[in-house]
């Protein structure tokens, strides 16, 4: 499988150049959402100050035609030089008015609307001052009587025009509006047209930036669980694996260190084990022959023994059988310490196995009148049998040792989901919370079997948690049920059932009783 590696760089610099990578996309997002912003809002000063003028100006062209027809016609009535300028003046703003609102319309039909208007306003202006002239030309040839063709006449003929004007102002005012109403419309979808653009390119950055964000979690914390899980590899006692740590240089390096500390453990493995093996063949066969030696001398066959010699050779009996059990137990931790993943593993009937061992300590059983209350099920697991029925033993010998007379000692056997389960309890002096953690350490006694005086390596346990560890399970202390002794559970991971659960209660009978199963 291909290795994305980055050999020059170090966790720092990968976490440095993901940041501005993952950043990139967020400030193009950011710098394109105030540069659309930016635009639309010129575009919005331009659009209200441009709708504010041509309203402004239409309203004003209403105003000034009033203005107009009311000067003229007084200029109609009254032959006055300021009404003329006045008048005057007013047609020349109306004329501004008209060519401004010119310059600011683009509408083909608007603008020769304009133009019409501006010429009919001109014509209008035009008959007035002619009006006004031949009046006043009337006026200074002495021809002062009013007929048909005096200032009411006059007023009537003007009437006319400006009412057409005004209804001409009236529709340009109309067709301004509307031009305002289509700005308006026009800025609103020029606002939707950069909402839209700026929703799709976050719709394009926003994910981009959060795909880059993952690509560096993963290239950053894949490397530390390659770590995490060599470590705990390294933890669990398996050196066979090699450790491959891909990612920053430093990790890289981290991960080196780790291999080379695993070739270290491994080779101190190998000449532990090869020590033992050592021990196993060199101590066991002396002491064997010393063991041996003195239970001839203690069965006097050699000689009669006084009762001191007798003294002497039942304590070196004693001591050789319990240097024998030490060593024993010394070798069986040291194979229950041994890699996990050189045991040899096979399909265990768990049930098949508990009952062998159970046979074994019928005898032991009866001999303290114990009482067993076991519910087994039948449970097929991959393992290592002989660790499995060390475990069984281990817990057992325990129990039977540290039962008092009569007691009863519990077993179970059961799967919860994808665990085989054993519990193991009985009615003993029980361990203390202190003590919970460190009878699992090798050569630990408790102070209630020493202040009982029942003998022990300090062992069992030991080599209980390290043959359920070798199969990746756990082992635990739990509070009895009843409040006094003690209650072991263990756990191993399973694979298949070989049969459907079976419930089974054994009471083993004291001696001389019939048994029933």
């Amino acid at each position: 499988m291909y290795k994305i590696r980055f050999p020059s760089l170090s966790v720092s610099k990968l976490v440095l150049g993901g940041f501005v990578l993952a950043a990139l996309p967020l400030l193009i997002a950011i710098g394109s959402t105030v540069g659309a912003v930016d635009d639309l809002a010129a575009q919005s000063r331009k659009t209200v100050y441009s709708v504010a003028q041509l309203s402004q100006k239409s309203f004003m062209l209403m105003e000034r035609l009033s203005d107009l027809e009311r000067k003229g016609k007084q200029l109609l009535v009254f032959d006055d030089a300021d009404m003329r300028s006045a008048f005057t003046a007013m047609h020349e703003q109306v004329q501004d008015i008209v060519l401004d609102l010119r310059l600011r319309t683009e509408d083909e039909s608007l603008t020769a609307q304009l133009d019409q208007f501006g010429s009919d306003e001109a014509a209008t202006y035009q008959s007035v001052i002619e009006a006004h002239e031949s009046r006043k030309a009337k006026i200074h040839g002495a021809v002062q009587r009013h007929g048909p063709h005096g200032p009411s006449a006059t007023l009537e003929q003007f009437d006319g025009l400006f009412q057409t004007l005004g209804m001409k102002a009236r529709a340009l005012s109309q067709a301004y509006t509307v031009l305002i109403d289509e700005e308006v419309a026009r800025l609103d979808g020029h606002s939707k047209t950069v909402q839209d653009r700026i929703l799709a390119r976050s719709a394009v950055l926003v994910p981009g930036a959060a795909c880059l964000v993952a690509l560096f979690t993963v290239l950053i914390t894949r490397p530390i669980r390659q770590l995490e899980s060599a470590i705990r590899q390294l933890g669990s006692g398996d050196y066979r694996q090699p450790v491959s740590v891909t990612g920053p240089s430093d990790l890289i390096f981290l991960g080196e260190r780790l291999e080379w500390l695993r070739g270290r453990l491994n080779a101190l493995e190998e000449a532990k084990q090869q020590f033992m093996r050592h021990v196993s063949h060199e101590v066991k066969t002396p002491l064997a022959t010393i063991h041996e030696g003195t239970g001839l001398l203690a069965d006097e066959v050699v000689g009669e023994l006084n009762p001191e010699q007798k003294e002497i050779t039942q304590i070196l009996v004693s001591n050789t059988q319990r240097l024998e059990r030490l060593i024993t137990a010394l070798i069986n931790f040291s194979q229950a310490n041994a890699d996990p993943g050189a045991l040899r593993r096979e399909p265990v009937d768990m049930h098949a196995l508990v009952g062998e061992v159970l046979d074994e300590y019928q005898l032991r059983l009866r001999a303290k009148e114990l009482r067993l209350d076991a519910h087994l099920a039948k449970i097929e697991i991959e393992g290592n049998r002989e660790q499995l029925r060390t475990v069984i033993d281990n817990l057992l010998s325990n129990a039977v040792k540290y039962s008092p007379a009569g007691g009863l000692i519990s077993l179970r056997l059961g799967a919860l989901d994808h665990y085989m389960e054993l519990e193991v309890g009985d009615e003993g002096p029980g361990i203390t919370e202190e003590e919970r953690q460190q009878v699992f350490e090798p050569f630990f006694q408790g102070s209630k079997g020493r202040e009982l005086g029942i003998p022990g390596t300090g062992l069992g346990l030991a080599i209980v948690r390290e043959c359920v560890m070798s199969h990746h399970g756990s082992v635990e202390l739990l509070d009895p049920p009843t409040g006094k002794g003690t209650l072991v559970r263990v756990r191993i991971p399973w694979c298949e059932e070989s049969a459907p659960r079976l419930r089974v209660r054994i009471s083993l009978p004291r001696q001389g009783e019939p048994a029933n199963v």
